[in-house]
């Protein structure tokens, strides 16, 4: 099944084209965004008010709290380890660098990056506000949770293994918040292991060990789809569980409570590039926000033989993205793979941008479509006509 969101706007101009014939009139229609049935779509507005604070450390280290929650004990609290190649490491990350503030489409952003690099691995540790759903339908979503991302690019010319390791000093304005699941309906996480079919989309922590009157209630986000990779092991535990190497004791939490997140071993290839990421706040994060999205531009043009581009600008985009241009019989292709692969944008986490370069054979309507990896299906229509 596919559902569609339509964006209304109709864009009219002309080509100059030789003083023998008229010039081009071309129209663009209104564009259509479809979303593969099991796709992340966001739904209502955002309230632009960031309402999480990040308390920022040095090697990867920070505190969290949102909309009056104090989520993490304090500002070292959620602290990352690797184990890469078989070897456990710490990463000696510096503190983060703001992100810019808004993407080159104009989406503001709130957050904070910073850079590890080991042997030939590349590890960007991105913690940046993300909406989250809303309690009721037709409700802004509020930006109180965080999306945290690993970037592990492998510069080498030979294949490299990492996992994850993430602990968690959790709080909840309680120091011995405890946990729920709805993998384990009605009932209260302590010292417990989830993984495999008990594994859930998210972990809810609370204040107050009730179901019916948890106080306040914060989400541990925890898959994403095939665009960035989750947990497959979520711990619940005691803040002061003994550690053997890569494993933390599972204990019940005794009023002091942690949490621990461990990412499977995964193959990095030369050249290549994945995305380890969680989130966590006081709402569930609509993971869609942003990751991967695509916007078009036209120039050139489109009288009859000559080039037009069609350019594609890719929003933050997702771990091995790809966009497939699907052209009418109308339009040929002349420049540029129908399938091309999304390059990272760099440290300033702007827009990539992929490029195809077209040309009209046939005056009439046409409808282009892009479609990207990620599940969704951007189309285009344009009308190219004599006056």
């Amino acid at each position: 099944m596919v559902r569609a969101m339509a964006f209304f706007s109709v864009f009219t101009f002309a080509i100059v084209a030789s003083a023998q014939n008229p010039p081009v009139k071309v129209k663009f229609h209104e564009p259509k965004i479809d979303i593969r049935e099991g796709g992340d779509e966001p739904t209502g507005p955002i309230d632009p008010t960031v309402r999480v604070q990040i308390q920022n450390s040095g090697g990867m280290a920070f505190g969290l709290s949102a909309d009056g929650i104090r989520l993490t004990f304090g500002t070292e609290s959620i602290r990352t380890m690797f184990k890469i190649d078989g070897n456990m490491v710490y990463p000696s990350a510096p503190l983060p660098t703001p992100l810019p503030a808004k993407t080159p489409q104009g989406k503001a952003r709130h957050g904070f990056y910073s850079a590890y690099s080991h042997g030939s691995l590349q590890i960007t540790h991105v913690v940046e506000a993300v909406p989250t759903k809303p309690a009721k339908a037709g409700e802004p979503r509020r930006l109180d949770a965080v999306l945290v991302r690993y970037i592990i690019e492998n510069k080498d010319n030979k294949p490299h293994m990492i996992a994850t390791r993430v602990r968690i000093d959790t709080h909840c304005n309680n120091d011995g918040a405890l946990f729920a699941a709805p993998t384990r309906p009605g009932k209260i996480l302590d010292g417990v292991e989830l993984k495999g079919k008990s594994l859930p989309t998210y972990v809810q922590i609370l204040q107050n060990p009730d179901l019916k009157n948890p106080i306040n209630m914060g989400h541990f986000g925890l898959k994403f789809g095939s665009s960035m990779v989750g947990p497959e092991r979520f711990v619940c535990t005691y803040h002061g569980a003994g550690e053997n190497g890569w494993e933390v004791d599972i204990q019940n939490a005794m009023g002091d409570s942690d949490c621990v997140m461990y990412w499977k071993e995964q193959t990095v290839q030369p050249g290549g590039k994945i995305t380890m990421a969680y989130s966590y706040g006081k709402g569930l994060a609509s993971t869609s926000q942003g990751d991967g999205r695509v916007t078009l531009a036209f120039g050139g043009s489109f009288e009859l033989g000559k080039l037009f581009t069609v350019t594609a600008s890719i929003d933050d985009p997702v771990s091995n993205q790809t966009l497939e241009l699907d052209l009418p019989a109308g339009i040929e292709l002349v420049e540029g793979k129908r399938v091309q692969p999304v390059a990272s944008p760099g440290p300033d986490f702007g827009a990539s941008m992929v490029l195809w370069k077209c040309r009209v054979k046939e005056l009439g309507e046409h409808t282009l479509r892009i479609r990207s990896s990620n599940g969704i299906t951007q189309t285009r229509t344009v009308t190219a006509s004599r006056p």
